[in-house]
């Protein structure tokens, strides 16, 4: 397929137009790209170089609907919910359903360094509630919540620590560091 741009053509890229071994080692060195970045400011350049801020609020709402499909949350729930049509629920559902599923890990990886991320913060809030007086410690407030309060009910769903694992979901300071596996 070709549009037409000025007096120049662009020509539409299909991956599966190229040989499979083509396509393999096109995608491991996506893969390797990826793995290559080492903190979260260059995850951060990086997707925001290839991605359009709405292509990323796209992939989160994939993830929102992850999360509440492993939750309980039926397809009627989540359309309610997120205002998005059964084709998208079904689409995270099939991947969900693979042995591999990248949701899976997330979803899991996601709650686990929250928690992390809470039991510490809860510890310096209540270190600096006994070293302050106590009209100072009524002023500090938490910070911005950047998963909509929406995942609420699925970490009561979930199996251990469930009050800690709620407040996972509903909390990620914007500014803790990136943990890249190297």
């Amino acid at each position: 397929m070709h549009r037409c741009i000025g007096a120049d053509y662009m020509v539409t890229f299909h991956l599966n137009s190229l040989p499979k071994q083509n396509r393999i080692q096109m995608i491991g060195e996506f893969y390797d790209m990826i793995d290559s970045l080492k903190d979260r400011n260059e995850v951060r350049l990086f997707i925001k170089s290839l991605l359009t801020a709405d292509e990323i609020a796209n992939l989160m709402r994939r993830i929102e609907i992850a999360v509440l499909l492993e939750g309980g949350y039926n397809y009627r729930q989540i359309n309610k919910i997120l205002g998005t049509g059964s084709d998208k629920i079904s689409r995270v559902q099939k991947a969900l359903d693979q042995d591999d599923s990248g949701y899976k890990i997330i979803v899991k990886r996601l709650i686990e360094n929250r928690k992390i991320r809470l039991k510490k913060i809860k510890k310096i809030k209540k270190d600096a509630a006994q070293s302050l007086p106590p009209m100072k410690a009524l002023r500090n407030h938490p910070r911005a919540r950047l998963l909509p309060d929406i995942l609420d009910a699925v970490i009561e769903k979930l199996e251990d620590d469930k009050a800690l694992e709620k407040e996972a979901l509903l909390f990620t300071p914007s500014l803790a560091p990136f943990r890249n596996k190297k």
